[in-house]
């Protein structure tokens, strides 16, 4: 993606039509391209609908039915060995790991694994179509106020790694009931990311607590992140809640509007009783010390109610990350390349090849079709694919035209018996 955020989203509200929407309790990210680079179909959806696409003979299902299951185990030889060496990498930085140490056999940390960790990881992100959210959105992100009005501070001087990547938008729905909407339930729209995930390592010598080691990576992954609830996905350490003037002003306002009022009681009781100094101090005092305890309160329903999402939108940790990551990056470059070489072939011109944005332009409405999403369907890098598995050949004319489905069913599996003999 281009950008990092969203185009402003139009609130719901769940009163009738004559009460106006709060815009206050959306927050959008600003300014953006929409569209999204991962394909929101399951893989085998996806062959299942080419295969019932209008226009194929029996015998061109038959050779697609062979070629699918090929370019499947092609990329799932290739990303388990990506994965065993994400998990040779990650091992020393694991907080999780519960292996013995075996001394001259086990791999140890060194000053640069972190960083060797990091190249190996953010490149299959990319594969897997997720994009980094700049320091800037993150900030931007903690700073804003959720809809318990809660703002948050960011600090993460604390931390030697602190990324977060994104993939996919959407959009989170909150009923929320406070003064401004005169305690009446309304309902508000938030932007949110379908998935995130957060990479953090502490700065050597932080000291936290036992569960929080500086000489670890910690992963996480989460679904369904609203964009002002970032600090929930952060470190506790990274964020602190930041106390609006407005709460101040609650606070001391009961002491400074009856300051004249208060000192002349304050006064009269000196001098007539000083049993009556007390009772002269309580109702301002007891009404500061109560907005106090607001404030507190509004913390902790924040606090619980992160605490009850954070069960749930919790997708994996750790070690764990790497799993499900590279499962996304491999159903991403079949269903990616699949779609490049069916449109390639089944092209509908007078002639067996065809240019490239004739064929970007095509899937894009191929996919707008039937999942109703925008997608930014990233052309250059499937034919890139196709080429370098053999399933398709550059013309000296600039255009692309596919190979037939059972040569390349057959270039396929002399390609997959090379590279199982190199390894």
């Amino acid at each position: 993606m281009a950008t990092d955020s969203l185009p402003p989203a139009e609130p719901e509200v769940e009163a009738g039509p004559s009460e106006p929407p709060i815009y206050d309790e959306v927050f959008s990210l600003q300014s953006a391209d929409q569209r999204e680079k991962a394909l929101p179909v399951r893989p085998g959806d996806l062959t299942r609908l080419l295969l019932a696409q209008p226009g194929l003979s029996a015998d061109d299902r038959k050779a697609l039915k062979q070629l699918c299951p090929r370019l499947g185990s092609y990329f799932h030889h290739e990303f388990y060995q990506r994965l065993r060496d994400l998990k040779e990498t990650y091992a020393p930085l694991d907080p999780d790991s519960d292996y013995v140490h075996i001394e001259g056999h086990t791999r140890v940390a060194t000053a640069t694994l972190d960083e060797e960790f990091l190249k190996l990881f953010e490149a299959t992100l990319e594969r897997a179509n997720y994009h980094e959210l700049s320091n800037e959105v993150l900030q931007e992100a903690v700073k804003a106020p959720n809809e318990t009005g809660l703002s948050y501070i960011p600090d993460f001087t604390l931390f030697e790694h602190l990324k977060v990547y994104a993939r996919g938008f959407t959009t989170i729905s909150r009923v929320s009931r406070n003064l401004r909407t005169k305690f009446r339930k309304r309902t508000a729209v938030l932007d949110a990311y379908q998935r995130l995930i957060v990479v953090l390592k502490f700065n050597e010598g932080a000291s936290f607590g036992p569960h929080v080691r500086t000489d670890k990576v910690y992963l996480r992954m989460f679904k369904d992140v609203p964009h002002v609830d970032m600090e929930m996905h952060l470190p506790e350490q990274g964020t602190r809640v930041k106390m609006r003037w407005m709460d101040k002003a609650q606070i001391a306002s009961p002491l400074m509007v009856g300051l004249p009022t208060l000192a002349m009681k304050l006064l009269f009781a000196s001098i007539v009783s000083p049993a009556l100094l007390g009772t002269a101090l309580f109702g301002p005092v007891s009404a500061g010390v109560n907005s106090f305890f607001g404030f507190q309160r509004a913390k902790q329903k924040h606090l619980s109610y992160m605490i009850r999402n954070l069960y749930y939108l919790t997708l994996a940790n750790n070690g764990s990350v790497l799993t499900r990551l590279i499962d996304s990056a491999e159903e991403e470059e079949y269903k990616e390349t699949l779609l490049a070489y069916f449109f390639l072939w089944r092209h509908d011109g007078p002639e067996p090849a065809v240019c490239v944005d004739v064929l970007d332009r095509r899937i894009e409405e191929f996919l707008k079709d039937f999942s109703g999403h925008e997608i930014n369907f990233e052309i250059g890098d499937a034919l890139s694919k196709l080429l370098r598995m053999g399933l398709a050949r550059h013309l000296p004319d600039g255009r692309f035209e596919a190979v037939p489905p059972l040569e390349a069913v057959t270039g396929l599996e002399r390609r997959w018996m090379a590279s199982m003999q190199s390894t």
